[in-house]
């Protein structure tokens, strides 16, 4: 789960507010980008130097991008069929063909033209399940900084984005005061990010009113709840376990090959996917017997989702948002790590 503490409209640009990529506000742009993990250009070259076969590339650009510029070896598969689901299932098979003659578990690297989509596209395959890295800069930063002979061109010739470069609207004077730029940040977000309530979660705790986002009240609405789940650190999940506590569930909700690979001693795994579907629910029900359920995954994002999926269902529980990764790095550095 994102950081309190994190300014959601530290970035928010008071001119020039549409991004050149997406055709979404800047700061939703942003805020995407930080939720997924990062290589730069200079680390992808070091990894593709290294030729391990374990890297499966996926380039999310339009067709008709990846014929004036591409890469050896990258498969194309468009946001817009990843936003569809038919890129998220091909994505899916393209991981388990991988497995089956990589020498380590798989490693998704996704690019774009600028990081954008490729950083919307791990955010959706993040609610499957499925966790990758974005590549910095896109394709744009590796014509720059590795590869000059890497065509650079404009997205307003590109064919399949036909509306998104309009022309801006005259700036309102009104726009620049401090309390507009507030909400329009908000929105910004809550447009750009919708299928993530979580990057909503540090404007709630900050009390940024959000009553006037009647359009978006599921989304608003499942964020708050996120943000009211109680928390517990590594450390006292970690003294529990030392203290042989038998009075906690501690429920991970990742799916059974991350489960299998590494986990935190005494969890159980229920996948989110089947919280989701009911048939979870009833099985974490009979495993609690009055005792406190805890929740993790890898980063935070999915326990968050269960927990407000078992909560609708009468069962209360507490996060361990720092998830596997966190408790990898700072209590087990022995635990094997799955491409985080």
């Amino acid at each position: 789960m994102m950081d309190s503490r994190v300014n959601l409209f530290k970035t928010l640009p008071m001119v020039g507010s549409v991004g050149k990529v997406s055709g979404l506000p800047v700061v939703g742009n942003r805020i995407a980008q930080s939720q997924v993990p990062q290589m730069s250009v200079q680390e992808l070259k070091e990894r593709l130097d290294s030729k391990v076969n374990n890297l499966l590339l996926i380039d999310v650009r339009n067709k008709s991008e990846y014929e004036i510029a591409q890469l050896p070896g990258w498969v194309l598969v468009p946001y817009p069929e990843v936003k569809s689901g038919e890129g998220i299932a091909k994505i899916k098979q393209l991981l388990e063909e991988k497995r089956q003659v990589c020498d380590n578990n798989p490693h998704l690297i996704v690019m774009c033209k600028a990081g954008v989509r490729s950083a919307k596209t791990l955010a959706l395959l993040k609610d499957e399940g499925i966790t990758g890295t974005n590549v910095n800069g896109g394709i744009d930063a590796w014509s720059q900084e590795i590869d000059s002979s890497i065509p650079q061109y404009s997205m307003k010739d590109i064919s399949e984005f036909p509306s998104t470069f309009t022309k801006p609207h005259t700036k309102k004077p009104f726009l620049l005061i401090g309390g507009a730029a507030v909400t329009l940040g908000t929105v910004a977000a809550i447009l750009a990010v919708g299928h993530n309530p979580d990057l909503l979660i540090p404007a709630i705790k900050g009390g940024v009113p959000l009553r006037w986002a009647s359009p978006y009240s599921g989304v608003v609405k499942l964020a708050v709840k996120r943000a009211d789940t109680p928390q517990i650190s590594a450390q006292e999940l970690k003294q529990l376990i030392d203290n042989k506590a038998t009075d906690y569930l501690l429920l991970d909700v990742r799916t059974p090959e991350e489960y299998k690979l590494s986990k935190i001693p005494g969890s159980v795994n229920v996948p989110l996917t089947e919280i989701q579907q009911g048939a979870g629910i009833d099985k974490v029900k009979s495993m609690l017997k009055g005792r406190r359920l805890i929740a993790y995954c890898t980063h935070g994002y999915r326990s968050g989702a269960a927990l407000v999926k078992l909560q609708d269902a009468g069962v209360a529980g507490t996060q361990y948002s720092g998830g596997i990764k966190e408790w990898t790095e700072k209590i087990d550095p022995s635990l094997p790590r799955n491409n985080w």
